[in-house]
């Protein structure tokens, strides 16, 4: 190679790292630390501030799964999800720092440490005693300052939190439409029935089984014979004891249930699943306390929603307007 080749291939090595300015950082085990994750509105996450959190994290996964977790060929997917989340997650903690600054709500320095050295005596009482508390952070590859700092952090965003809820009210009208729509959750003891099913694909299916049904057919023989549903066929299509505010069962299901009488069959009901045919077996219903008796308990769940709501829909949109840049292959 003649000395003018050398020479343009120097040129341009030296661009292309002038290209690259503060973004190349060294390979040593310093220089990893430094590297730069994401960028949130010009500020940088490092690989170090990632890299902490995620050993942490993954300490609960061997603990869980074994230690050779993270090394498993079957696990490589999962391992990426987890650090892509852990990093949408710092990047949500870094907005909400610059708005505790933005907003001029950020804590003093004063308050900041007070209510970390509370959170730091809770968690030494809990843990049984300083020595206890040391070794499960150290069990989890974190320092005391490790702690700290991440409950300074929850201090600060606090803050933030209250700033965006202050105004959030509640109406009587919004407190009443609350009531009326899950009375159930304010009976003096739980309201539940004893339920079967038959679940069939299609509706001529269920016509089917609803005139063998109206012949004289038992439902439990019917139920063993055409239900498609695996958990209930083989009992004679029954349930069990379902509370009427279950939310683990489709809302048309549970609604057609509770306004059938005792020992009466449904008419078809569809759902997402099908169509079913439904008996009830058994009901203990119990007096509805009135809307004045509960007023103050549906107030706070319906204040709480609406605070929830006013965060996710004010973080939402200041993530939106934020500046984020993430290197997902510099993880």
């Amino acid at each position: 190679m003649n000395l003018k080749r050398l020479s343009i291939i120097l040129a341009i090595t030296l661009f292309v790292n002038l290209l690259g300015g503060c973004e190349l950082i060294s390979k040593t085990e310093e220089g990893e630390k430094k590297t730069v994750v994401a960028k949130v509105n010009g500020e940088k996450i490092t690989k170090g501030e990632f890299e902490k959190i995620f050993q942490s994290q993954l300490v609960q996964y061997e603990m869980m799964y074994g230690q050779d977790f993270a090394t498993k060929k079957e696990n490589e997917e999962l391992i990426k999800n987890i650090k892509e989340d852990l990093l949408n997650e710092l990047i949500n903690e870094r907005i909400l720092l610059q708005k505790a600054k933005e907003l001029n709500v950020q804590p003093s320095q004063e308050e900041i440490d007070k209510e970390v050295a509370k959170a730091y005596d809770e968690a030494v009482k809990q843990a049984g005693g300083e020595d206890k508390f040391n070794k499960t952070l150290e069990a989890f590859k974190m320092t005391v300052d490790d702690f700290k700092n991440y409950m300074a952090n929850r201090v600060v965003i606090d803050k933030v939190y209250d700033e965006i809820i202050k105004d959030v009210t509640v109406s009587e009208d919004e407190l009443l439409k609350y009531y009326n729509e899950n009375m159930y959750d304010y009976t003096e003891k739980p309201n539940k029935m004893n339920v079967s099913h038959i679940l069939v694909e299609t509706e001529d299916t269920a016509k089917k089984v609803l005139e063998e049904l109206n012949k004289g057919a038992k439902f439990e023989d019917l139920a063993k014979k055409y239900s498609i549903d695996p958990g209930s066929k083989d009992k004679g299509g029954n349930l069990g004891d379902i509370y009427y505010n279950d939310d683990n069962y489709d809302k048309t299901f549970l609604t057609n249930a509770i306004a059938l009488p005792v020992g009466k069959i449904s008419p078809i009901v569809k759902t997402q699943f099908g169509y079913h045919i439904i008996k009830v077996n058994k009901k203990e219903e119990y007096r509805l306390k009135t809307f004045d008796e509960v007023k103050d308990q549906v107030k706070e769940v319906v204040l709480e929603q609406k605070k929830a709501d006013k965060i996710d829909e004010t973080f939402n949109k200041w993530k939106e307007e934020a500046k984020i840049t993430k290197y997902i292959d510099r993880l």
